[in-house]
């Protein structure tokens, strides 16, 4: 009997796949699956001082990404592929991210470089619910060492349909909808990203400000509710071409991972450079003091 409820179970997972969103509960039942590889993606010391999951391997967002002049960019694959080998990464593993939540900002390293592994082929990525503050709520078992992974096998295969450029914002403007996931005012130009000169957003950008997908106590909200949102408040159809940006990266990686992770829209694009660099530019068109919907035939204002 025992042997026929785990073959079920096994069939499940098979059947309904990878869940991109993953609760407390299910990361704590593959604890000892040794294809699940759990990551803490908070600063070194908070993982050190404030205890992580057991035989969670550590990583901060600066460790996958490099400045360009003003802005930010994803690492070149030889070093994002040295650095997913140096987490104990294979060509089979399954990959459970979390970090430790003091404020929603805290969400978007999880987010971030979910995209990144995704972007480099990394097939089964998720992100734990609630992060370590929701498994310390549950009274489970946190730990202080620091454990040293194997060297995986993994292999790079980046998608290049998975990101965009500025050339590719400028070609596409009017053409595709684009989601700005900064705050409505900053998107409106009543203030100014920071870092960033020009005031207002790319031209035809509709404005969603990424935290309205989370609850106050940091989680997402059901899936359900998201998919009225863009599917019936934006009108995006889960299989065309949607970029999405923000100020450097980060904030629009949440708006990718509701869309493509939970919601299962298969053709979004993250701008990385994002405002730090279009906004830092003379040669980048920019609307101000509007709100916009998606229409394929607005003209580009130079």
């Amino acid at each position: 009997m025992k042997k026929i409820i785990i073959l079920c179970a096994l069939a499940a997972v098979h059947l309904f796949g990878w869940d991109a969103l993953q609760s407390t509960a299910q990361v704590a039942s593959q604890l000892n699956d040794p294809k699940v590889i759990i990551i803490d993606v908070s600063e070194a010391e908070t993982y050190s001082k404030e205890g992580h999951i057991h035989g969670a391997y550590h990583t901060s967002i600066g460790q996958w990404r490099t400045l360009h002049e003003k802005h930010f960019l994803i690492k070149t694959p030889d070093e994002i592929q040295t650095l997913i080998r140096s987490l104990g990464i294979n060509s089979d593993s399954n990959v459970i991210l979390y970090g430790h939540l003091g404020s929603a900002k805290d969400l978007l390293a999880s987010t971030y470089i979910y995209w990144a592994m995704k972007y480099s082929g990394v097939q089964n990525v998720a992100i734990m619910d609630g992060g370590l503050e929701q498994w310390k709520a549950e009274k489970r078992f946190v730990v202080s060492d620091n454990p040293t992974a194997s060297v995986g096998n993994f292999t790079v295969k980046s998608t290049p349909e998975m990101v965009a450029n500025l050339a590719y914002v400028k070609q596409n403007i009017g053409k595709i909808p684009m989601l700005d996931a900064r705050p409505a005012e900053i998107y409106f130009g009543v203030t100014a990203s920071s870092g960033v000169e020009k005031f207002g957003h790319i031209p035809g950008a509709m404005s969603y400000f990424w935290t309205y997908s989370i609850t106050p106590e940091l989680k997402v909200k059901p899936s359900e509710t998201l998919k009225k949102i863009f599917s019936e408040g934006f009108g995006l159809r889960q299989n065309q071409e949607i970029l999405v940006y923000c100020t450097g990266g980060l904030e629009t990686s949440f708006n990718y991972f509701v869309l493509s992770g939970i919601l299962g829209y298969t053709n979004v694009r993250l701008y990385d450079g994002s405002m730090r660099e279009w906004g830092n530019r003379q040669d980048t068109p920019m609307v101000q003091h509007k709100w916009e919907t998606f229409h394929p035939t607005i003209e580009v204002i130079k």
